[in-house]
């Protein structure tokens, strides 16, 4: 009987889901949205016909009729929303514009516009998804559009009502519009004046929209303005003027500090940060370097999105352990890595890329595509705490090894003529008098990457010309 009943209780809930699924089908979404618009339409052919035209009544039997069946659909989504408070919540407007199907509250007919809310948000949703030059459109700048509109329509509208038969300033459509739109402007009648007590409610009423409406219209238009002055930053350079820059795709905390150090090398002077976050263009290292680092919000497993950024061109791809989306997990985050790090590669395979891991089981996939550098961030942090712990006061000496910012750092450098042929004992104390630098490692450049750096050579090793080494120095050797 418990079995039974559970299986009663879901199938109302699969019914109610499979409702929502079709109510939210971007077809349903398109007929409802031309039902409104011909509702309106036939809202304001109504207002604009006198009784005595044959066609009044015939227009206004097809309105009731579309506003039954935008009653029957409200029942529908009544039956179907899980939270009947949320309906009312999104349905409020909805079911005020139905409210005039029945005869006692004829008079609300006007109240019908405000379908157009929902026609609003109907188009700008879909059209953003269609098209990127439509996701700038803002909900907030089509309900403040929206209103305006509404407004004047109504407003028009009531005055045709309460007015036409009393005052010629009201006889048709044409003259109660321009006279919406002009007292919703001035906030006193213009074009007219209402003779009867219901037309100066009006009245009143749309010179205090008017009022409101332009505090709104003010309010967002300043918003806006606020924010594209904030977003617009001069750059000396575009997109499709970069040659050998450097890309960055994804963000996270180590992001400012990475740039901030490759600034201090004049080699890399020129960035591009790739990520989905658009609060990317209010990060303080964004701000501080107008000039030398431009933004792009998209997707960087994208092939148009990486050329968009001139992958092409760039000499650098440095691929961060992206947090700026927190639902994603570690895993997700390594695989948009390595699935981004694949398409650089593919796209430029003279570029130098580098790229941060949470979890060393991919790096075989990286290493196989061509990838130079890859940093385990979690392991390197773990074998700086333990070797830290094992010998105390290292971190003072870290502290200045990895940054440029001051003291002496690490460099990669070629071998200086004089010191071809030298063995690695002679080049040693060469590199101190000449240079003031201290060899750490040689790059013998014989092999697999991985293999051909040798960390504290032998004394024996003859430096060669096709050789790099690896020195701790105040600047790079010459």
């Amino acid at each position: 009987m418990a079995l039974r009943s559970g299986i009663n209780a879901d199938v109302p809930m699969a019914l109610r889901r499979k409702v929502r699924k079709v109510l939210n089908h971007r077809v349903t979404e398109a007929l409802v949205a031309l039902l409104i618009i011909v509702s309106v339409v036939l809202v304001l052919a109504e207002a604009w016909l006198q009784r005595t035209d044959p066609l009044y009544w015939q227009i206004r039997r097809a309105n009731d009729v579309i506003t039954l069946v935008f009653v029957i659909e409200l029942f529908i989504r009544y039956y179907a929303e899980r939270r009947k408070e949320r309906f009312f919540r999104k349905c409020w407007y909805d079911i005020l514009a139905v409210l005039p199907v029945f005869r006692a509250v004829r008079f609300l007919r006007v109240l019908r516009l405000l379908r157009l809310y929902r026609l609003g948000i109907i188009a700008t949703r879909r059209l953003r998804r269609f098209s990127s030059a439509f996701r700038v459109v803002r909900v907030e700048y089509v309900i403040v559009g929206l209103t305006i509109l509404t407004v004047v329509l109504m407003g028009a509208m009531s005055m045709r009502v309460v007015e036409g038969r009393f005052n010629a300033d009201f006889a048709t459509l044409d003259q109660s519009l321009w006279f919406a739109v002009m007292t919703l402007i001035a906030a006193e009648p213009v074009g007219g004046a209402p003779v009867t007590p219901m037309g100066r409610v009006v009245t009143l009423a749309m010179m205090l929209s008017g009022l409101t409406v332009f505090a709104v219209f003010t309010g967002t238009v300043s918003a806006v303005m606020i924010e594209t002055l904030r977003k617009v930053r001069l750059h000396g350079m575009e997109l499709d003027d970069l040659y050998e820059h450097v890309i960055i795709c994804g963000w996270n905390q180590a992001g400012p500090l990475v740039v901030r150090e490759l600034m201090n090398d004049a080699r890399y002077d020129h960035f591009v940060i790739i990520t989905e976050n658009e609060a990317i263009e209010n990060d303080p290292v964004v701000q501080e370097f107008p000039d030398q680092i431009l933004t792009l919000v998209g997707d960087y497993t994208r092939i148009d999105c990486l050329k968009e950024a001139g992958v092409e061109r760039a000499g650098v791809a440095l691929l961060l352990a992206d947090s700026t989306m927190e639902e994603r997990s570690t895993q997700d985050r390594d695989a948009r890595t390595v699935l981004a790090a694949m398409l650089i590669e593919k796209l430029n395979a003279d570029i130098y890329t580098t790229v941060q891991l949470l979890n060393r089981d991919n790096e075989a996939s990286l290493r196989r595509v061509g990838v130079e550098e890859i940093i385990v961030s979690e392991e390197y942090v773990g074998n700086i705490m333990a070797t830290v712990t094992r010998n105390r006061g290292i971190v003072s000496m870290l502290d200045e090894l990895l940054t440029t910012a001051y003291g002496h750092q690490f460099y990669r450098c070629a071998i200086p003529s004089e010191m071809i042929g030298m063995h690695i004992g002679d080049a040693i104390s060469h590199l101190k008098k000449e240079y003031d630098a201290t060899l750490l490692a040689v790059d013998l450049q014989n092999g697999p990457r991985i293999n051909s750096v040798k960390v504290n050579p032998p004394t024996d090793l003859v430096l060669e010309e096709t050789h790099f080494v690896y020195i701790a120095a105040p600047k790079p050797i010459d």
